[in-house]
């Protein structure tokens, strides 16, 4: 019994065109099963940054920090460790390399390295931080914060009035 070869050709040519398709859904779940996800971001972001104007306030690791001149910055970190605040330097308008101080526990006011202040992961954390120099208001300042994850902020702020100023 002889096929006619038309029948015979087109039937081949839909096996192959259907069992392609089928190939290449079965690759793209395996692909998209074994993969990695996409990575997640290794930055931090920022929603707020600012400086209130005042008057300094004292390294001591038996005063808690006292000064009205303030520094605060608000980050979310959306990696899975936590990131360290190394450093924050602020400069301009007679203030050059000022420091940002916290109040711990134990009524201390201590630089940001002493104290391990972190960016918690998958977080969000406010730093409140206590300038080492008087900012005068509406003074305007280059601040610096460098973090763990190699990361730096730098910004231009004027510092905005406290209710001592």
């Amino acid at each position: 019994m002889r096929f006619p070869r038309s029948a015979f050709s087109s039937t081949l040519f839909t096996a192959l065109i259907v069992g392609s398709f089928v190939g290449v859904v079965i690759t793209a779940l395996v692909v998209t099963n074994y993969l990695p996800a996409s990575p997640q971001s290794t930055t931090l972001s920022f929603q707020e940054l600012a400086l209130y104007s005042g008057p300094a306030s004292v390294h001591s690791y038996t005063v808690t920090c006292s000064g009205d001149s303030l520094f605060t910055l608000y980050a979310q970190n959306p990696t899975p460790n936590p990131i360290s605040i190394l450093s924050v330097t602020i400069s301009g308008n007679g203030v050059v390399n000022a420091t940002a101080y916290v109040a711990v526990s134990n009524n201390s006011c201590l630089t940001l390295s002493e104290a391990g202040v972190s960016v918690p992961a998958g977080s969000d954390y406010q730093l409140i931080g206590y300038v080492s120099a008087p900012l005068a208001p509406a003074a305007a300042y280059k601040c610096v914060v460098l973090f763990s994850n190699g990361q730096v902020l730098n910004q231009s702020l004027i510092a905005e009035f406290t209710a001592s100023s």
